[in-house]
């Protein structure tokens, strides 16, 4: 599907509602329509790094961004122009040059790298924790419109959704103090396009609801946006508790009719339909996934954040045969014909602004 439909029309969206889109729900109105909610700019705040590529060069008021609705057409830009690409590097020891591809992370390609990953993690949590491995899902939500209903810039949204993350994190750490444990947050989209977290937390040894209901609570104190009927801790929705894999005796014993809760035969795969992602050609994706992705294409934001621990789960390096083998280092890129070297302090050829009220000098 193309989101190019999006662009000159204002009605509503026919896509069957998520479960989650409770937060995006509305006290005095019905809620707003695709094409209104496309029609509001990235963010209405100042001090916000954005990319060059969506500063809003008719805006006589300051440095502003354009609609969301134009971000995801730029998006779309970026996707085309980015096909023909492929990284040039260099082995430092040896100078010798070779080429390869190395796509960006909406390409995919990339999910395949990503799913690689979660298998990567769920082997390494096995060996560590084995059959005492538990994980909890939890949902965190934040409404996207305002008092009076109206929807919210996205990265507005996004920016109140991610405020209660360092305590959050804290309660976290307060409620499995002493227990070996590790997390992986996620951004998923809702169907209207605004993003949600869900925080998968791996522990060793049985947890219940009880042991995350403070965490939840933390982010209801620290997310004005966050509202309580749509973060019930009596609900799947919100924590959702399983334990990873059953061993022989427990599957005979489940088959005579003995109950030991939900069960996770494949993590990674439980993982991955978490991820909110489409795993073919970015540019047929559902409207929201596109929408979601020109968001965090336009401000940077990583679409996971792993723990330090289940990071080097999912680390991609893998041990080289030769010992003396040296590193390569990206030396520039191929787009077309052309080569585009890049500088040692090079940010990735990344042009940035910042979202200013001021007018322009």
């Amino acid at each position: 599907m193309s989101v190019d439909h999006l662009e000159d029309r204002d009605g509503p969206s026919h896509s069957r509602p998520s479960v989650t889109d409770r937060a995006d729900s509305t006290n005095n109105r019905q809620g707003p329509s695709k094409g209104e909610v496309l029609k509001r700019p990235l963010t209405e705040r100042d001090g916000v790094a954005l990319r060059e590529e969506v500063r809003d060069w008719g805006n006589l008021d300051g440095d502003r961004p354009v609609t969301w609705r134009r971000t995801t057409r730029r998006w779309r830009e970026y996707i085309e122009d980015t096909r023909d690409t492929d990284t040039v590097l260099r082995n430092d020891a040896t100078g010798e040059y070779a080429a390869g591809s190395s796509p960006h992370r909406f390409a995919e390609e990339y999910s395949d790298k990503q799913y690689a990953k979660l298998k990567d993690l769920e082997r390494g949590l096995r060996d560590e924790y084995g059959k005492r491995l538990h994980t909890a899902m939890l949902s965190l939500t934040a409404s996207s419109t305002d008092d009076a209903g109206f929807p919210l810039p996205p990265v507005d949204h996004l920016d109140d959704l991610d405020g209660s993350w360092e305590a959050v994190r804290r309660e976290l750490s307060r409620q499995l103090e002493d227990r070996r444990w590790e997390y992986l947050a996620i951004l998923e989209p809702h169907e209207s396009g605004y993003l949600h977290i869900h925080i998968a937390v791996f522990v060793e040894g049985v947890v219940t609801r009880d042991d995350f209901a403070p965490v939840i609570e933390a982010h209801l104190r620290n997310c004005d946006r966050a509202g309580r009927e749509a973060h019930d801790t009596t609900d799947d929705s919100t924590i959702s508790i399983n334990q990873v894999g059953l061993d022989r005796r427990e599957l005979h014993a489940a088959a005579e009719g003995f109950e030991f809760g939900e069960s996770i035969g494949n993590l990674g795969t439980y993982l991955a339909e978490y991820l909110g992602t489409h795993s073919g050609d970015p540019l047929d994706a559902p409207d929201h996934q596109q929408m979601s992705n020109a968001v965090l294409w336009a401000t940077g934001k990583q679409r996971w954040r792993p723990s330090q621990g289940a990071q080097s789960y999912m680390a991609s390096e893998r041990p080289d045969d030769d010992d003396s083998a040296s590193e390569w280092s990206l030396h520039g890129v191929v787009r077309g014909t052309e080569f585009h070297r890049v500088r040692s302090d090079d940010t990735g050829g990344v042009d940035r602004f910042v979202t200013s009220s001021l007018p322009p000098g």
